[in-house]
């Protein structure tokens, strides 16, 4: 049996993408930021969401909220989306659009990985920020850098120590500032 404090998520390394700081501050002070406007506009426009998925073209059946567990990977996950039966495409949408989005990439990466490994061949990766859709592919290089980032991830949050980063702009607007060792 797992639970929640046992495992990685695929929030851990979106956070740990834009920062190492995060995850290490969530799971060693046990805090996790409140959810933002933009968490709560994603989760409440459910059947909307829907719509736009199908509205880009994705393979039958489109499943929404699929949770996600592997024991090996020691990770869990409830992915926005998954469409199809044998090859699998997996979909983050974002209730906004991002002039940087490659920390959600990393997210949704973590999200085929899982997919790939709870639930069959994952060959595509979509993520839909405001609207707009991004695409790429699944491959077996792509599997292995989101394995490595997990692990990455994993020997942070496990570690006692919190990982040396520097301060940035960043800072100025993050919610964990206030408990961040470095600022």
């Amino acid at each position: 049996m797992w639970s929640w404090s046992s495992v990685i998520t695929p929030w851990d390394v979106k956070q740990y993408a834009y920062c190492p700081m995060i995850p290490w501050i969530a799971w060693n002070y046990g805090v996790r930021e409140p959810p933002t406007y933009s968490m709560e506009a994603g989760r409440a426009e459910r059947s909307r969401r829907l719509e736009a998925l199908r509205s880009l073209g994705l393979p039958q059946p489109i499943r929404l909220d699929v949770e996600m567990y592997s024991p090996r990977l020691r990770m869990a996950g409830v992915a926005d989306a998954v469409a199809g039966l044998r090859r699998l495409t997996v979909v983050e949408v974002k209730a906004f659009r991002r002039k940087r989005y490659w920390h959600f990439r990393e997210q949704l990466m973590a999200y085929a990985l899982l997919s790939e490994t709870c639930l069959g061949p994952t060959h595509r990766a979509v993520l839909v920020l405001g609207g707009r859709a991004r695409c790429w592919d699944v491959d077996q290089r792509a599997l292995e850098e989101a394995r490595r980032l997990a692990l990455r991830v994993r020997e942070v949050v496990e570690s006692e120590k919190p990982p040396l980063v520097q301060a940035s702009g960043k800072c100025r607007s993050c919610w964990y500032r206030r408990l961040c060792p470095t600022a």
